[in-house]
């Protein structure tokens, strides 16, 4: 339940994304009076324009004044001459004198500062005005150039990569993301399967989608992190060596900088030459008591005029700008107005792009949803009517409670054959039906070892030798029947079991794992088919039992180490050209299945030419490694057993290359699995009665199968 509530929250997160980022950027292309967010940057930059001419302005009167001011200080202008009549007076008279100096003195210097109040208050107001008419001039202008290069390809094409579109890829970029992880999370078995192996690819079912998402990803990053720098590329590439009015702007301003940089290199240059004289006049010059004050007062009404001089000049040149820019706005909206046909074209462009894309997005979302709701129905559908036999479809039939009191049975009711005539027969418990269902055939040639190794398999789940990561069930069928025999007369008779008959395709054994899966735990149906060496020796590709054989969701294809290669390595060759047929795999293609090469009788091999009579050969070193390593089912232990036996190849089967024999068709998705159903205790001995039955690695080819196709079952 909380599962099918998570995908209904990301199904409606994925079509309520494409619907508000369809119909919010709709609207927004729909009002003409919503600017384009990259004209954000035209604001910043005529307000640097503006800062950096009133700047200059002022830094170009204040060197003038400075000037000025230090050649009078040359001259001996100044209080100089007031100071010296001052020092010819009696102490009475001077004081008197002083004292309404330095009163007038600091009445001009009152004036003066409300001068300078009021003029920079003059000066910030026209600033405030022109820096708003050149906004307005520059956002006119960059308006009629987007009215030009819409009638282009390329401005056409720009503008979805314009920043207020970024918004729009984003909510796009959630859907299909959104649309994306919920597809491979139902899946993420197939996913998985694809991606097993060593020469792994990516899961074409997805290629589209996969192709999708990254175009939305480019566009959401380009449009969030580059901003318009793209939209005026191209815009610009539609114009061909026409000037953009945004690089205009950017070029008038570095033209600028440059000019107030020379302004106030000049302007601090003449501050020190003023600073300098001044302080050469004051030290021609003592003064004392008031004398110094005046002094000081004359120094203030020097810098009250130079800030004077500043604002004044800063607001002429505010009004003449302001002036030319009124007549430039004045001309580009009269163009405006004459190309009001093509404006009014270029919005209804706009929202014509952004308004099918959005519908393309909200109808992608909305039929990738309906199209992954009947995958899945269509999906579930066929794994519940298939029969895992004869994958017969819709052939199953309710038969009651046949021997299972209480439990309704499914029938295949598939006719297999006319002459002679035969149903498939193949009957579980119908609860069981909408399982996936998982189809491994034991293949190799005769007296490899299958039936022995399946029975003891069969045996080992029952008692519940097998791992804590996964969960298993036994699932009573004819086989289960059949095993239990074979397992009776393994243990308590101590015979080997007898050969598998060629007659009809088998019956299969049918376990029910649990996987540990953290996205979601899957419960599958596993079934084996123990088919007859016959099947792999010597049947051709015409017959039923041979195809069927073929078309599983992986192999266990055993190699007995008591025989020679010659015989295997046909049955092997003849297994890989018949594979490729029946799953329709071309010649240096790849079949995305996982084939476990089971090398059997892992006991016997003592016994062999190979090894060593006198002990301490490979052989011997081989078990002694094993035993090293441990028999735990884990996907480290079983790739190192893997590597152990495959250096061994040459020495048990000189001159056959195996892996280049599977490795071509498999890509990788292959391992050797020594193992033994009898065990590893009495080496050498064929009579049972004589040994003591404890399996070594009887469960790691089929758990591997599990976790090759998907189904995480090994740690």
């Amino acid at each position: 339940m909380f599962r099918i509530g998570v995908r209904r929250l990301v199904l409606a997160l994925w079509l309520s994304s494409a619907a508000l980022g369809a119909v919010v950027d709709t609207a927004r292309a729909a009002d003409p009076a919503n600017k384009p967010e990259f004209r954000d940057h035209a604001v910043q930059l005529a307000a640097h324009y503006v800062e950096a001419t009133v700047a200059q302005a002022q830094a170009a009167a204040a060197a003038e004044t400075l000037d000025r001011q230090k050649e009078r200080l040359s001259a001996g202008g100044g209080s100089d001459n007031v100071i010296d009549m001052l020092r010819g007076l009696s102490p009475e008279e001077r004081r008197t004198l002083e004292g309404m100096l330095e009163r007038s003195a600091s009445m001009v210097v009152t004036a003066l500062e409300r001068d300078v109040e009021a003029a920079a208050r003059r000066r910030k107001q026209l600033t405030d005005d022109w820096r708003e008419l050149r906004t307005g001039l520059y956002h006119q202008q960059l308006e009629l150039y987007e009215v030009l290069a819409s009638q282009k390809i390329a401005g056409q094409l720009a503008s979805l990569l314009s920043v207020d579109n970024r918004w729009f890829w984003l909510f796009g970029l959630i859907s299909i993301a959104s649309l994306a992880a919920i597809t491979l999370h139902e899946r993420r078995h197939e996913l998985r399967r694809w991606l097993h192996g060593g020469r792994a690819r990516a899961l074409g079912l997805s290629k589209f989608l996969a192709g999708t998402l990254a175009a939305l990803i480019l566009m959401t990053l380009i449009t969030f992190i580059l901003g318009d720098r793209v939209y005026l590329w191209l815009l610009q590439a539609g114009m061909g060596d026409e000037t953009s009015p945004h690089q205009r702007f950017v070029a008038e301003n570095a033209d600028l900088d440059k000019s107030l940089a020379q302004a106030t290199s000049d302007r601090d240059a003449a501050q020190a030459n003023y600073r300098a004289a001044f302080e050469k006049w004051k030290n021609l010059h003592p003064s004392e008591g008031q004398q110094a004050a005046l002094v000081e007062h004359d120094d203030q009404q020097r810098r009250l005029t130079v800030r004077l001089a500043e604002e004044q000049s800063a607001a002429n040149t505010v009004a003449e700008h302001t002036g030319r820019d009124l007549k430039d706005l004045e001309s580009a909206q009269a163009k405006l107005a004459d190309s009001k046909k093509l404006r009014d074209a270029y919005v209804r462009q706009k929202q014509w792009i952004r308004g099918g894309l959005g519908g393309v997005l909200l109808g992608l979302a909305a039929t990738g949803g309906v199209v992954f709701k009947r995958g899945v129905r269509i999906r579930k559908q066929t794994t519940r009517e298939t029969c895992p036999l004869c994958l017969g479809h819709g052939t199953f039939e309710p038969v009651g409670d046949v021997n299972h009191q209480g439990l309704e049975m499914a029938r295949c009711k598939n006719v297999i054959s006319e002459h002679p005539y035969e149903e498939c027969d193949f009957t579980f418990s119908a609860m069981y039906r909408q399982n996936v269902k998982l189809c491994f055939p034991t293949l190799g040639i005769p007296q490899a070892g299958k039936t022995h190794w399946l029975a003891m398999v069969y045996r080992e789940l029952n008692r519940g030798n097998y791992p804590n990561v996964i969960q298993f069930e036994r699932i009573r069928s004819t086989s289960s029947d059949d095993f239990d025999v074979v397992v009776d007369e393994i243990l308590n008779k101590k015979l080997g079991p007898m050969a598998t008959q060629v007659g009809r395709i088998p019956h299969p054994l049918i376990f029910n794992f649990l996987d540990h899966d953290p996205f979601g735990v899957s419960n599958v149906l596993v079934n084996i088919f123990d088919y007859s060496g016959e099947v792999i020796r010597s049947q051709t590709i015409e017959d039923r039992q041979r195809q069927r054989a073929l078309d599983g969701d992986g192999f266990f294809f055993f190699l007995d180490p008591t025989e020679p290669s010659e015989t295997q390595s046909q049955a092997l060759a003849g297994f890989r050209e018949d594979l490729r047929r029946i799953k329709g795999v071309r010649a240096g293609k790849q079949v995305h299945v996982p084939i476990a090469l089971c090398v059997s009788k892992l006991d016997l091999m003592v016994n062999e030419s190979y090894a060593d009579p006198h002990g301490g050969g490979a052989i011997e070193k081989l078990y002694r490694d094993l035993g090293e390593l441990g028999w735990e089912p884990n996907v480290a232990t079983i790739e190192a057993r893997s590597k152990l036996m495959g250096q061994l190849r040459d020495t048990v089967w000189p001159g056959w290359q195996i892996e280049r024999q599977i490795d071509d068709l498999f890509g990788g998705r292959f391992l050797f699995f020594p193992l033994s159903p009898v065990g590893l205790d009495g080496l050498g001995e064929r009579d049972l009665t004589r040994r003591t039955i404890a399996p070594v690695g009887l469960l790691e080819p089929l758990l591997w199968l599990l976790h090759m196709n998907g189904y995480p079952v090994l740690a």
